[in-house]
């Protein structure tokens, strides 16, 4: 899981590394109230989870109130690479003197960590790696010995930091390494860590965190919690593998390789699908029912239901089908593939009910071509 910057900057507030002052917006609401009580000249930072969110345009320097709330509400409408803006920072502005990166980050396949920093701060630390890789300062350590106060003031003093900021660079960088253990994180990065004349600030930030991990870390599941939409979170519950997509086809299948099958197929031919909903092996009818009833609160111009019976019964899948028909009187079209375990008597069910069923995919993703054509 990658935390977008103020995520972070919550983090690092708990692990006491320096922060400027800021504020967080996270609906377009709240603009004038926050902007309000926010001294000016400030930076307006957009929370969304691209990089190099200033060559985006998506980071911009406010003169006073009025600009302010004009960039935010402008950044709220933003989408960038399929990714809308969530929250946006208002940040003090601060004097700096000098940029530095610094971040610790995990070597899955040694089984060790990084240290990492550079005097090259700031957007361009990745072309700095590839066209200047001297720059690059990287100090390896495992995790039986962690990261030694040596090592930490070591790299501070190899960094160039003067004599009076040693201290403070040495005290970051293992913070860095407490939340890398404490929060189980697989990179945790400042990027810049600037120079002021008070001392050292993080000035943005960005970590990823171990999902696997979230049985045992609060934070991450707080975050995924945080992050579901409501019709992802009534899936959660119905215990649905569920993912809200920006088309306007539901999508109803059994088993995820079979459920991506039908989105990667959809994709070609320029259908675009609305959800992933694998209502899994075994579906009861009860089930089927549910995620049926859960695709419909997209009011899609169509659904596509594609059964694979294995330990699934196709009769039971039709029997929902039709009880959903009855129900939902305003239900869109329904195309229906079913095959496998007790095709027979599901497709018998369904034209009993007038409902055409395929047992090939592709006759059904044409039939819900000329579905979509009407």
């Amino acid at each position: 899981m990658r935390l977008l910057e103020y995520e972070s900057k919550d983090v690092f507030g708990q692990f006491a590394i320096p922060l400027a002052k800021y504020i967080v917006l996270k609906n377009p609401n709240e603009i004038v109230e926050k902007v309000g009580i926010f001294s000016f000249p400030a930076i307006i930072k957009s929370q969304i989870a691209i990089g190099s969110r200033k060559k985006a345009g998506l980071i911009k320097i406010a003169q006073n109130q009025s600009e302010a709330i004009s960039l935010c509400q402008d950044f709220f409408k933003k989408n960038e690479a399929g990714f809308a803006v969530e929250a946006i920072i208002i940040e003090e502005l601060v004097e700096i003197h000098q940029e530095f990166y610094c971040s610790i980050t995990l070597d899955a396949s040694g089984r060790q960590f990084y240290l990492i920093t550079s005097k090259e701060g700031g957007i361009d630390i990745e072309e700095v790696s590839k066209e200047h890789p001297e720059a690059i300062i990287k100090r390896k350590f495992f995790y039986s010995t962690g990261l030694t106060e040596k090592v930490a003031r070591d790299t501070a003093i190899q960094l160039g930091l003067s004599s009076d900021v040693v201290k403070s660079g040495t005290e970051i960088f293992l913070k860095l390494w407490d939340i890398t253990q404490k929060l189980e994180a697989q990179l945790v990065e400042i990027n810049p860590l600037v120079l002021t004349p008070s001392g050292l600030i993080a000035v943005d930030g960005k970590m990823i965190l171990d999902d696997d991990a979230a049985y045992r870390q609060p934070i991450i599941q707080n975050l995924q919690e945080k992050k579901l939409s409501e019709l992802e979170k009534l899936a959660k519950e119905a215990g649905f593998s569920f993912v809200e997509l920006s088309g306007d086809i539901g999508i109803l299948a059994n088993g995820a390789g079979l459920t991506m099958a039908i989105l990667d197929l959809l994709s070609e031919l320029g259908l675009q699908p609305a959800n992933f909903l694998d209502v899994g092996g075994g579906a009861s009818k009860e089930r089927v029912y549910k995620g049926l009833a859960l695709i419909l609160k997209l009011k899609p111009r169509a659904v596509l239901v594609n059964i694979f019976g294995g330990i699934t019964r196709c009769d039971i899948v039709a029997q929902a089908i039709i009880q959903a028909l009855n129900d939902f009187k305003d239900a869109p079209p329904m195309v229906i593939r079913l095959t496998g375990t007790n095709e027979r008597e599901g497709i018998s069910l369904l034209k009993e009910a007038n409902v055409e069923a395929f047992q090939d995919v592709l006759k059904a993703v044409k039939k819900l071509k000329e579905v979509l054509n009407k």
